[in-house]
């Protein structure tokens, strides 16, 4: 069977999955990969197929209801012609359609949908459509409306639509940090490089590095070993404007998976405390095992929903607080997230998140820090939030963020920062600091 047969198929089980449990396609890939008799070959080009598709679905069932009578089909008949159309319409030539064809038919069987058949031959008209046309015309469609307009008011016309078109054009850097708890740096570096894993210093900030690998199977060497990890630019810009010190006491609030505290951690060099609340006990045991692997000795897990009064008596020298939130400033690396987000969630995370962020500044004692940041770009979840926070908590004041990479914040927040993907090459981020009187 064609690599190409079985990729479509393994995309066609995960988003059965997505249908299914809500998840993202990414997330449901990897479950459908493990369950199926797929290799490697397969699994990369259904991660090629399904961010595709991600991106460009409105625009293909546009281009599909344009051209055929009908799209009165089954589920499993759409999603096929989607993802064939969306594969060969945006990079990936294949080798032989017809063969492809024959190949999904025997394979699926009795779950081939039949009324499939008289579609067909569309595939083969596809194939000889002008690509070029499509990426020039059709930007806007790959977004909801409401939330082109929100970019559009947030960034102005032009900005927003470089912002919007950088996002489905561009494979976003993978960022990674040595885990100097197991080895020193030198150590770790020779060992990436005898790996062909590439390590490029990141000079915007000394401790982060632009991962390329050749061999993804050697990197996973690397990965397994726990000798580097992968998070985004923006995690690690957020520990460093905290500054965490050795010996100091640091409450993360909304932990898990734990990125921030193993981060912490090689900035107290595994002297200190650390505690780690995570509402989801799942989580909360996934994170303190990965710790635990890691060489993580300081971090104490607790699972507590933070919207209420802590478990805890002690007061903290620094408070780091990632609420869950939209998810905008990840669409560039889940590309799905631009169809499930809708008006009413964001409003509904900006008042989950005030919740936190007000429960967790009880934690900070005099003269602590506060550190609160989303990976969302939305003035309600960020600036409002931080707006609303201080006329409630007087006692705290923002403070000036040193380490200068970005923009500054909106409506007058001058001491908080924002990152864009398309200016910063990182996920879409806010992060803002507060200190508490003595």
């Amino acid at each position: 069977m064609l690599v190409e047969a079985k990729a479509l198929i393994l995309c066609l089980e995960a988003l059965k999955i997505t249908r299914r449990e809500k998840i993202s396609p990414s997330s449901s890939l990897y479950i459908a990969y493990r369950k199926g008799k797929y290799g490697t070959s397969e699994l990369r080009m259904a991660r090629k197929i399904l961010h595709l598709y991600s991106i460009y679905r409105k625009t293909i069932n546009n281009i599909l209801t344009n051209i055929m009578d009908t799209l009165d089909l089954s589920w499993e008949a759409k999603k096929i012609l989607e993802l064939l159309s969306t594969s060969i319409l945006y990079g990936l030539r294949f080798r032989d359609i017809e063969k492809l064809v024959l190949d999904l038919r025997r394979t699926l069987g009795k779950d081939w949908p039949k009324e499939l058949e008289k579609h067909i031959g569309l595939i083969r008209f596809l194939d000889k459509i002008d690509r070029s046309i499509l990426f020039k015309e059709h930007v806007v469609e790959n977004y909801q409306e409401w939330f082109v307009k929100y970019v559009e008011e947030l960034l102005g016309r032009v900005e927003a639509r470089r912002y919007l078109g950088f996002q489905d054009n561009v494979n976003p850097p993978i960022y990674a940090v040595l885990n100097k708890l197991k080895k020193n740096e030198e150590e770790i570096i020779k060992i990436a490089e005898e790996n062909n894993v590439h390590l490029r210093i990141d000079k915007r900030l000394p401790g982060i590095y632009i991962l390329e690998a050749e061999d993804t199977r050697r990197l996973k060497k690397l990965l397994d070993a726990g000798l580097i990890t992968i998070q985004d630019f923006s995690s690690y810009y957020a520990v460093r404007i905290l500054d965490p010190k050795p010996q100091e006491k640091i409450l993360d609030v909304c932990s898990a998976p734990g990125t921030k505290t193993f981060l912490m951690t090689l900035n107290m060099k595994n002297r200190g405390l650390i505690v780690s609340i995570d509402s989801s006990w799942t989580r909360i045991k996934g994170q303190k095992k990965r710790m635990k692997f890691l060489g993580v000795e300081i971090a104490y897990e607790i699972q507590a929903d933070a919207r209420y009064p802590l478990p805890i008596q002690e007061k903290f020298d620094k408070v780091i607080v990632d609420p869950p939130c939209s998810s905008t400033g990840l669409i560039w690396r889940e590309p799905f997230y631009r169809w499930f987000i809708k008006p009413r969630h964001i409003r509904a995370f900006a008042k989950l998140q005030s919740e936190i962020l007000n429960t967790s500044s009880k934690y900070v004692k005099d003269g602590g820090l506060l550190l609160y940041s989303t990976c969302s770009i939305t003035i309600e979840e960020n600036e409002y939030v931080v707006e609303d926070f201080l006329k409630m908590n007087p006692e705290f004041s923002l403070v000036d963020i040193e380490i200068e990479v970005g923009s500054r914040g909106l409506r007058g927040l001058e001491e908080s920062r924002r990152l864009y993907p398309h200016r910063d090459l990182c996920n879409g981020f806010f992060v803002t600091l507060f200190r508490k009187k003595d």
